[in-house]
Order: structure tokens, then C-alpha cells, then sequence
């Protein structure tokens, strides 16, 4: 059912795909773990930690949008990097209003995500001060 085009394979503290920078990969995490960070106030916030299983990346896939966060190698990783074709093929056969959908869920994801991070980052802050 999954249909992983290349395997790729990280080393601890490898930066698998950078905030801000664009891609259409969609991983599946085959073995390992991936730290996903968020850059706020020139620190990086631990957002996540994904392992075998889990997926990363298909927010930039459907909304073409810039990578919302960092993903890195935590200790050896090997990934699937999904077809970006099948996947394609498969949003293309949807109804037009359930690709709409998606495009939607996407959107609302992407800002709360960013909703998230900054109370992450106020969290931290105020943990400083104490």
C-alpha cells in the first residue's frame, strides 16, 4: 500500500529537511527517530519526536507551502521517501471538494502548528525565569 520510491539513510544530528526551505518529499520514518524543531527567537524548539511509523512532510506536499519545521536524525534513521507521483495519483482521484478538503486541513493544521510553537516558546521563556 505504501509506495516508497527511494530509501534514504541519516546519521545522528543529519538535518533530513530545513525549516523555511520548500520540498515535496513525504517521509515514512522506517527505523529510528526524528527530532522535529521549530526556530523562535534564534532558538530551536523540540517540537516532536517521530519514529517508525510516522510521516513527515506532507503539509509542504499539499499546500506547496515552505517546510514549517526542522527534521533531524536522532541516532541512525533510515527513511521511505514516498512517491511524489502516487501520492499525486491518489489525491488526483478524489472529488474536487474533498482535495479542497485536504487543502483546508492542511491550512488549519499549518497555523495551528504555529499557534503551538508560540506556546512552546512562552512556556520555555517563563520557565527561565523561574
Amino acid at each position: 500500500m505504501r509506495r516508497i520510491a527511494v530509501k534514504e539513510t541519516y546519521k545522528d544530528g543529519q538535518v533530513i529537511i530545513k525549516e523555511g526551505g520548500y520540498g515535496e518529499g513525504t517521509y515514512l520514518v522506517i527505523s529510528g527517530k526524528v527530532r522535529i524543531t521549530k526556530k523562535m527567537d534564534k532558538e530551536n524548539l523540540h517540537i516532536a519526536v517521530l519514529e517508525k511509523g510516522d510521516f513527515f512532510g506532507e503539509m509542504s506536499f499539499l499546500d506547496r507551502q515552505p517546510r514549517s519545521a526542522s527534521a533531524t536524525a536522532v541516532g541512525d534513521v533510515e527513511l521511505g521517501l514516498i512517491d511524489k507521483d502516487f501520492l499525486e495519483e491518489e489525491i488526483n482521484k478524489t472529488s474536487e471538494e474533498f482535495r479542497h478538503i485536504l487543502y483546508t486541513l492542511a491550512e488549519r493544521l499549518r497555523t495551528t502548528s504555529s499557534l503551538v510553537v508560540k506556546l512552546i516558546a512562552e512556556n520555555h521563556a517563563l520557565k527561565k525565569q523561574s
